[in-house]
């Protein structure tokens, strides 16, 4: 009886022995940052955190992982595609050891969370929500980030960016001219936006650059003939702004072009 009990006891504890350890000081601090995140939920269809109580450690909850050595501390929170409807709680900003968040494909509103104290963040995935407000330059001490996010001026610190998708959401302003400073950047998708102002120029110095979406939104001007100089531009996504004037030649020469939308604009001329 003894063997049976302690082999229960063994399978129930599963990592690091983490249903039967002592929540640390620092622990509680994600404990108390998911919870909150919680009341900030109106709407979870799929029941997405229906064990997110104190009945189950919180590194069981849906969506959770955690370190596997104590204190345990959370991780990755991946709520992808579970058609959430809140606020994103800025309280996510406590959780220190942060590597992983993705809140992509569901129904946040409001104002885009603060991060700068996620110094370990290196992936962030808020596409496909209803985001709005203004972008906060603090996403630029999160100095790990590789991948998509948001627009802040200073964007261009996060030397290791190489995929921004930022698309489906309700972002405006303009186009930061130094994104064209991220020379690792090969996929930017901000598609579907309220963007405004002109195609920055300065995006011709992407020379690593594959992919470009910048579709469904109130850009205007004209479509700067440097897109033309990127040896790796392979999709061009520019429909349905208020861009004019005649399509560049420089485009017509890109060897790797394989699509090219600009269809829905004021745009003249013929690619030769």
């Amino acid at each position: 009886m003894l063997l049976l009990l302690a082999l229960l006891l063994l399978c129930n504890n599963g990592i690091g022995d983490v249903e039967g350890s002592t929540i640390h000081d620092s622990s509680i601090v994600d404990l108390h940052a998911l919870l909150d995140f919680k009341l900030g939920i109106t709407d979870d269809p799929r029941g997405a955190l229906s064990n997110w109580s104190n009945n189950t450690h919180f590194c069981r909850w849906n969506g959770v992982n955690c370190t596997t050595t104590p204190p345990f501390r959370v991780r990755v929170l991946n709520l992808s595609g579970l058609n959430i409807t809140g606020k994103i709680r800025s309280s996510l900003g406590n959780m220190t050891f942060l590597a992983w968040l993705d809140l992509s494909s569901n129904n946040f509103v409001g104002p885009i969370l603060t991060l700068d104290r996620l110094q370990q963040l290196d992936t962030l995935y808020l596409y496909d929500n209803h985001l709005h407000g203004t972008i906060p330059d603090s996403l630029t001490n999160c100095s790990s980030l590789a991948l998509v996010g948001v627009i802040p001026p200073k964007l261009h610190f996060l030397s290791h960016l190489f995929y921004f998708n930022l698309s489906l959401n309700s972002i405006v302003g303009q186009i930061p001219p130094k994104l064209g400073f991220l020379s690792d950047l090969t996929v930017l998708d901000l598609s579907v936006n309220s963007l405004v102002g002109q195609i920055p120029p300065k995006l011709g110095l992407l020379s690593n650059l594959i992919y470009l979406d910048l579709s469904i939104n109130l850009l205007v001007g004209q479509i700067p003939p440097s897109l033309g100089f990127l040896p790796n531009l392979a999709y061009i996504h520019l429909r349905s702004n208020q861009l004019e004037g005649s399509i560049p030649r420089e485009l017509g020469q890109l060897l790797e072009l394989k699509e090219l939308f600009l269809s829905d604009n004021k745009l003249s001329g013929e690619l030769v």
